[in-house]
């Protein structure tokens, strides 16, 4: 890892520019055992501040699952004004106890950012970008799409799907994480919004990634009343196909097809890797979600066992006849 006076740029990136850490404030750091080292790195770019109070936890392997965070973790979650949570790995059944960890930080004003699957390769490259510069073209698209209707989605691969997003609150995922009970994921950079459930209508042709799955052929999904009902491609196409499955067996059956999510990618360091994190901040492409939208942080009403992005790129995006995004290009 690159390092100038002392830290690394991700760790200053992180401590002053995301979190705008200040002299006297208290702040709370979280890992797992992997990322013992990148821990290391902060508790040090944190004390350049001057911290009014600092607390250290390092998630211990043999711990894992975390199926609940220890009272401890709560209190001080509580009494912190900033927290920096990053792992390296997140299964899937911590979900439950992060959430109620997230909360308790919220109910008590202390502002938080999460970072998942994070390695070397993200923190020199995602976690070193301009998040200023990030702040101000996703605002802007944020500006261009909050209040209109009607979004369509092309692109020369096949993809032409149509829906709604009226009267639905547009998101913005900038990085800047500085208000109080403010959440923010790290790396970041992306703006969305939930589509009305039952609007998407066309075909929507997936060829960069699905979560943990970079595509070898692209995978056409038609939707028809805001479902998809018609899934065609090869290898990856059948993976879709057996997720969606799998959430049809746990519950609420009907929903697990049903379009969720609008993504348009802000990050210019952003780089296709088959994780999430990543793939769906790279600018020039947009992600369509299908499955649960529901949480606040959504804005949705459809509630589901899965949420699955599929990433487009390239894309033309018209809202209300005015192109945002042109093959990629945006001229916002």
């Amino acid at each position: 890892m690159p390092i100038t006076n002392g830290q690394p740029p991700w760790a200053r990136n992180i401590v002053h520019t995301c979190m705008n850490i200040s002299a006297g404030e208290k702040v709370l750091l979280i890992a797992d055992q992997p990322l013992a080292a990148v821990r290391t790195h902060l508790v040090a770019e944190v004390l350049t501040v001057d911290p009014g109070q600092m607390w250290c936890y390092t998630l211990p392997d043999v711990a894992r699952p975390l199926l609940e965070y220890p009272p401890l973790l709560h209190q001080v979650g509580a009494e912190a004004d900033a927290a920096i949570v990053f792992f390296a790995d997140v299964p899937s059944e911590e979900t439950p106890g992060r959430l109620a960890f997230w909360r308790t930080c919220e109910q008590y004003g202390t502002r938080v950012s999460f970072g998942a699957q994070i390695d070397d390769s993200i923190l020199e490259n995602e976690l070193s970008a301009d998040y200023p510069a990030i702040a101000v073209i996703t605002r802007r698209l944020k500006e261009r799409l909050q209040g209109k209707d009607q979004v369509r989605i092309t692109t020369a691969l096949g993809t032409d799907l149509a829906f709604s997003i009226a009267g639905r609150d547009v998101k913005e995922d900038t990085g800047l994480i500085h208000e109080p009970g403010q959440f923010g994921n790290l790396p970041a950079g992306e703006c969305f919004v939930s589509p009305l459930e039952d609007s998407a209508q066309g075909v929507l042709v997936v060829d960069k990634s699905f979560p943990d799955l970079v595509l070898a052929e692209p995978v056409r999904m038609v939707f028809d009343k805001g479902r998809v009902v018609t899934i065609e491609g090869g290898a990856e196409a059948e993976e879709l196909t057996r997720r969606i499955e799998y959430g049809e067996r746990q519950e609420d059956v009907q929903n697990c097809r049903v379009i969720a999510e609008l993504g348009i990618g802000t990050n210019p360091a952003a780089r296709l890797t088959g994780r999430l994190i990543t793939d769906e901040k790279v600018m020039g492409t947009v992600h369509i979600a299908i499955g649960d939208n529901s949480l606040p942080s959504y804005g949705g009403v459809n509630r589901a066992p899965i949420h699955i992005d599929g990433v487009v790129g390239r894309p033309t995006l018209v809202v209300d006849g005015k192109t945002l995004i042109e093959d990629g290009q945006y001229l916002v």
